[in-house]
């Protein structure tokens, strides 16, 4: 996971884009934020320019066939992941079992529910992006492993 790469947000309105600027600006994270309408627009960007993102924030209202794609899983990453390598969230206003039931399908993705209140969603934002960057890879925790059994013998 690319923890110093961009936050890629694919929201379509713009009522829901200003909220995460506002948000995204008062919480003053280091990374790019880059903001695409669909996840096909975002993909085709990212393989072209070779972006591996932080994480990827979806509305949940846009999922299609694309998402799937940004989805996949990565034959190169133990099949752990998306082809960007990082976490793969949606969200949504509206509260449909068919949409956490479409995203837990997949490995390694979220689902949440944006609050009404901006207060809320903010800390929402900020309680994900902080667990997401404590958070070690596997390969992290197998190096310190090997490291530690070495140490005992």
């Amino acid at each position: 996971m690319n923890k110093k790469g961009p936050i890629v947000v694919i929201e379509n309105k713009q009522e829901d884009r200003k909220l995460f600027i506002e948000v995204f600006s008062e919480l003053n994270y280091s990374n790019q934020i880059i903001y695409f309408n669909t996840a096909e627009t975002a993909c085709n960007y990212m393989l072209r320019h070779q972006i591996k993102p932080f994480m990827v924030f979806s509305d949940i209202v846009l999922l299609n066939v694309m998402n799937y794609k940004v989805m996949e899983t990565n034959p190169d990453n133990n099949g752990v992941g998306t082809i960007f390598n990082c976490p793969y969230l949606f969200f949504t206003t509206l509260f449909e079992q068919s949409f956490i039931i479409d995203p837990y399908s997949l490995p390694t993705h979220s689902y949440f529910v944006k609050p009404y209140n901006y207060e809320k969603f903010k800390q929402v934002i900020k309680t994900i992006i902080e667990y997401w960057r404590k958070s070690k890879s596997i390969a992290q925790y197998n190096k310190k492993e090997t490291k530690t059994t070495s140490q005992i013998k």
